[in-house]
């Protein structure tokens, strides 16, 4: 397939937010975030936002990221690395897992960057 300039440009910008997106990752989380730890805080973030509650066993219940070890394993990480938090509950199975500010910090700069990025591009 041959691709136009105007392709070209597309792709290359689509590089660039890809490239920017894991630099502010990393930098927020310095280096100790991987792509499933994001992918169930980015799901944590979209529940909260839409004002939907999120407990421990939706978080474990993606199991297109792995299994329910691995993924309890990331949603720790995730707790000690202050990007989500445990509400208090009566019913301990009803915890709500919630963004902190980091968390919320975090999505903000990458709207933030990449929004610098499409409006840079010619």
């Amino acid at each position: 397939m041959q691709t136009t300039n105007s392709q070209q440009v597309r792709i290359h910008q689509a590089i660039n937010i890809g490239l920017q997106l894991r630099e502010i990752i990393a930098e927020y989380s310095h280096g100790k975030m991987s792509h499933r730890e994001y992918q169930i805080l980015e799901f944590v973030v979209e529940e909260h936002l839409a004002h939907r509650r999120v407990v421990m066993e939706q978080g474990m219940g993606l199991k297109h990221l792995g299994s329910r070890y691995t993924l309890r394993k990331s949603i720790q990480t995730l707790i000690d690395n202050d990007f989500i938090a445990i509400e208090h509950s009566q019913d301990s199975r009803l915890r709500p897992l919630v963004p902190t500010e980091h968390a919320l910090h975090l999505f903000a700069a990458i709207g933030d960057r990449i929004g610098r990025l499409v409006i840079a591009t010619p």
